[in-house]
């Protein structure tokens, strides 16, 4: 798995593709809930890429179900839409916020472990991008446009 997304990501950066993704600050209460990938180390939020056809909204709902069994019962708020020049990729992120759900018991390929965190005791591995959106949610940093 690792090596289809090295490849990915050299193929989308050699032709200067465009993605869209659409990711989940997923929160009940104090705590936020994260997931590790089986092909990446540390903890992210969870979301992944707009399929063709699909709204951001639509894409949302698909991986949030397909990767921890979260079911919206209501429209999440919109945190920020960011880009992304990580590897010379062109990625354009959405970020929702989701506060009112059901969870379901699921399993994931590309997930390896899901767990909720308090917001003030997050994990050491954390993503640096994840950390950012979580900061800018609490108000402790300014909202950016930059992933």
């Amino acid at each position: 798995m690792k090596l289809f997304w090295k490849i990915r990501n050299i193929f989308l950066s050699l032709f200067s593709l465009k993605t869209v993704g659409a990711r989940a600050l997923v929160l009940q209460k104090d705590h936020i809930l994260l997931v590790k990938h089986t092909y990446l180390a540390g903890w992210y939020t969870i979301g992944g890429g707009v399929d063709a056809g699909e709204s951001g909204l639509q894409a949302l709902i698909r991986e949030l179900k397909e990767e921890v069994g979260v079911i919206l019962q209501e429209s999440p708020s919109i945190l920020g839409f960011y880009h992304n020049r990580y590897e010379k990729r062109d990625d354009y992120v959405i970020v929702y916020v989701c506060k009112k759900f059901e969870k379901e018991e699921v399993t994931s390929k590309e997930i390896s472990e899901a767990r909720w965190f308090p917001l003030n005791a997050l994990p050491p591995d954390i993503s640096p991008s994840t950390k950012r959106r979580i900061e800018e949610y609490l108000g402790l940093r300014s909202l950016s446009d930059v992933w």
